[in-house]
């Protein structure tokens, strides 16, 4: 019997989809039914947060994007992540000048639940350009982690993306398919505006957009599909697929731009302050933009 994982990435061997779990409907349901319990329970910026502004958070989980691509972790990685940031967020009040050491935090974290290779703490305190220290973030871990519940295993847009895709015919019109849907879902998880959005429609709205993005054919089986599969209202779909297309327009045009300047100088670890990023310490190279955001030619 052959045990041999048949997909390699970066030096890390990882297993293939099971086909019995992908194929079992009641998977999805199970999905849709624990995603309510990890959905923050407020809009914290109006409710919990007094130092904090949705600005802040769109850098900060920016950040915790390029740490990602730089990295190479996992695509669930992120969204895990920012799913512990807003749930933190929307139960404790922290000052602006605490939000870089909590995305760290979180990521390593969700690099232990859900990665083959964790993030360090002397590689997240470097990205932070070292603004943040070891006892930081080992402290923070333990508070992070009991203002969680533990409660770790939550449901988000990465989830969905599989299951959906792999259930129909036309998942295997384009290879680029579920990459993009992927990457589509990481920028999700950077905008403030959908903090309370159900992970089903952001994994929805996404699969749709790059799936009109690469213009394959069946666009209209294509939508009643996935809202059939992931059981989210037509309406709501169509609105967040312009939203989403919307997000596409400004960020491939700044990451490409910022690609360019890129190759033109090094960038290093990030300190942020109150939203204004400081560049120095080019001991761990760290690009501008995700390379995969890069990479969405639509």
């Amino acid at each position: 019997m052959n045990l041999a994982c048949n997909e390699r990435v970066g030096g890390v061997n990882y297993a293939t989809n099971d086909p019995v779990i992908f194929a079992d409907e009641r998977v999805v349901e199970h999905l849709l039914e624990e995603e309510r319990l990890y959905v923050p329970p407020c809009n914290y910026f109006e409710s919990v947060q007094t130092d904090i502004e949705p600005f802040m958070r769109k850098v900060v989980t920016t950040w915790m994007l390029e740490v990602c691509e730089e990295q190479m972790c996992e695509d669930q990685v992120l969204p895990l992540a920012v799913n512990f940031m807003d749930r933190f967020l929307s139960v404790c009040n922290i000052k602006r000048q605490q939000l870089q050491l909590l995305g760290a935090t979180c990521l390593l974290i969700a690099s232990k639940v859900r990665s083959a290779t964790t993030l360090s703490i002397e590689l997240l305190c470097a990205y932070t350009d070292y603004s943040v220290s070891h006892d930081h973030i080992s402290n923070w871990e333990l508070l992070v982690l009991s203002k969680l519940q533990w409660k770790l295993s939550a449901v988000t847009g990465f989830d969905y993306v599989d299951h959906i895709i792999g259930r129909f015919p036309w998942g295997n019109d384009s290879q680029l398919l579920r990459r993009h849907s992927h990457t589509l879902v990481s920028i999700c998880y950077t905008e403030p505006k959908l903090i309370q959005t159900a992970p089903s429609l952001i994994a929805a709205a996404c699969i749709c957009s790059a799936f009109r993005g690469l213009k394959l054919s069946a666009h209209r089986e294509t939508t009643r599909d996935v809202c059939l599969m992931s059981r989210v209202d037509p309406v709501h779909l169509e609105s967040l697929v312009l939203f989403v297309d919307q997000i596409v327009e400004k960020v491939v045009p700044q990451a490409q731009a910022a690609a360019d300047d890129g190759r033109q100088q090094t960038a290093g670890s990030k300190h942020l302050d109150g939203g204004v990023a400081e560049f120095e310490s080019p001991t761990y190279g760290q690009p501008e933009t995700p390379t995969e955001v890069e990479s969405v030619y639509f």
